[in-house]
């Protein structure tokens, strides 16, 4: 008897209500916001002016952190876009100018739910986790299915790509500068085989702010303090345009401690892509 009215107590109980919440993400290059016909001028060593022609990055983990520290993750509406489990993709490219690769969609904002209470902050990580990394892209649920982002199975997706071309491009200067963030040192026996245990550089990038009002507040993607030591008018010979997180460029030396990685025997510093308004 006392289990049935424990029972019925508990049947009787309101369930919590969920939330709506939405969190805005906005795409700036040196302070301006994001335009695929827009020119920036003042980035890096140089100060180089450049177009930009690809910004899209991997949201995963979102979650809204209570006054006592404790996260409460984000139930992210199952949109069959943009948004797959915990996982979104930021679109901020509209295909017109020099976004040539891109399409005309666009994606700004995370959308979800999260039980009704008091929130005070924002975590959430740049990155694809493992276990969604390393598939076939062709095969693979929407966004993940957006092989722009991917390099291959070993390596997996791009987490952030931000392509910048200089305007006054040199004839013996890079075509482009591109600021790629991925996974790297991944253990497959090739790049067409997805790793056998996690990657020796991850590369995830996380981002927690203590205060955060998803009503008022707006997370803000800006590359320019991550390349402001970096010569975008040159290229390191035999790598990648610009800095795609590899080992061993040259051009990624003063870039991936800013964004939060450790690089060769160079430490980790606080992360400078991602702030808030």
């Amino acid at each position: 008897m006392k289990y049935i009215a424990f029972a019925a107590a508990l049947a009787a109980t309101p369930a919590m209500a969920d939330q709506a919440v939405s969190i805005n993400f906005a795409a700036q290059i040196a302070g301006k916001p994001f335009s695929c016909t827009e020119t920036y001028m003042g980035l890096g060593a140089k100060g180089t002016a450049v177009k930009g022609i690809d910004y899209r990055l991997f949201v995963s983990g979102a979650a809204l952190i209570r006054a006592d520290g404790t996260a409460q993750p984000i139930a992210l509406d199952q949109d069959g876009k943009w948004q797959l489990d915990d996982l979104a993709l930021l679109d901020f490219e509209d295909g017109t100018g020099g976004c040539a690769t891109g399409t005309a969609e666009i994606n700004t904002t995370l959308r979800g739910t999260v039980p009704e209470g008091d929130y005070v902050g924002l975590g959430f990580a740049l990155a694809v986790p493992f276990d969604k990394n390393h598939g076939d892209p062709t095969l693979a649920p929407a966004p993940l299915n957006t092989t722009a982002m991917f390099w291959n199975w070993q390596g997996g997706y791009r987490f952030v790509r931000i392509d910048m071309v200089p305007v006054d491009k040199a004839a013996d200067g890079p075509k482009g500068w591109f600021l790629h963030l991925g996974s790297t040192q991944c253990p497959a026996a090739s790049k067409t085989e997805a790793p056998t245990a996690p990657c020796k550089n991850p590369n995830h990038l996380p981002v927690t702010f203590a205060a955060f009002d998803p009503a008022t507040n707006v997370v803000v993607i800006d590359p320019a303090a991550v390349v402001a030591d970096a010569d975008l008018t040159v290229n390191a010979p035999e790598t990648s345009p610009g800095c795609m997180s590899f080992p061993g460029d040259a051009d990624c030396v003063s870039v991936m401690g800013k964004l939060g990685q450790a690089y060769g025997d160079l430490p980790a510093g606080p992360q400078q892509l991602v702030t808030m308004r």
